[in-house]
């Protein structure tokens, strides 16, 4: 069930094409991570702080870190979805098409878009408040994209789980036959 033989040059063509962009689009978000992040100038402050046991200036420099680092999670998300997509267009291009492997891939991808989507609506604002000193809850941040990033990662989800039952259920036809 998972190799066809007589694969559609064109779906060859596109998959490939989306591995290609897959892939750069990998490597520009971890090198928009690393440029974003910036961690090694706001790192020295904290560690200045922390040589010269100053906590309340370590408290103060730690802060702009935590923001940053809990900024990015939603992109660190999405990146696995990302890799995720980019090994199921390397799959398919290589003439592997209703596998487990594919249909848990797109369970992967799915899932990265769901919690992306959570961690940027819910779960950073909540760190964030945290790093305030709020010690609450300061609300959700729901944007549209936000919304179709969920829907369409649930969407996604969903397919994935169905390819993966429709494969056990071809599984047990052939054994029947």
């Amino acid at each position: 069930m998972g190799l066809s033989r007589t694969l559609d040059s064109k779906l060859v063509s596109q998959a490939r094409t989306f591995e290609v962009i897959a892939w750069v689009a990998t490597i520009v978000l971890a090198l928009q991570l690393l440029v974003l992040l910036r961690l090694l100038t706001l790192i020295s402050p904290a560690a200045d702080a922390l040589f010269h046991g100053d906590w309340m200036g370590l408290r103060l420099a730690a802060e702009p870190v935590l923001r940053r680092l809990v900024e990015f999670l939603p992109l660190l998300i999405y990146l696995g979805g990302v890799i995720a997509a980019a090994r199921i267009f390397h799959r398919v291009a290589g003439g592997e098409l209703f596998s487990k492997a594919n249909s848990n891939g797109l369970a992967e991808v799915g899932s990265s878009l769901l919690w992306g989507a959570a961690a940027s609506a819910v779960i950073v604002p909540w760190i964030q408040s945290w790093i305030d000193g709020e010690y609450g809850f300061s609300g959700i941040h729901l944007e549209t994209e936000t919304w179709v990033i969920a829907v369409i990662g649930g969407a996604i989800l969903v397919l994935g789980r169905m390819m993966a039952q429709a494969g056990r259920l071809q599984s047990e036809l052939s054994e029947i036959i």
